[in-house]
């Protein structure tokens, strides 16, 4: 049960990254901005919920050093 749970941990986080990489390459400086639609339902994509498209969102803000929540807008680093 452990090792499923650990399994699938993993199999999530290759995921989120692989996506996130993947917004990257095609929208480069408007990744950040289409995952955030994502998570918001504006794009269509009914195989992930918000929550796996939040987790991308902060793994693109992460990876190209976008700060969250200044002064209500998100803002480069």
């Amino acid at each position: 049960m452990l090792l499923g749970l650990i399994r699938r941990r993993a199999e999530w986080k290759a995921a989120i990254a692989a996506d996130a990489r993947r917004l990257i390459e095609s929208l480069n400086d408007h990744a950040y901005f289409e995952a955030r639609e994502r998570v918001r339902g504006r794009c269509i994509d009914g195989a992930r919920p918000a929550r796996y498209w939040t987790a991308v969102k902060l793994e693109i803000a992460r990876r190209q050093g976008i700060a969250i929540g200044l002064a209500g807008a998100d803002a480069r680093a």
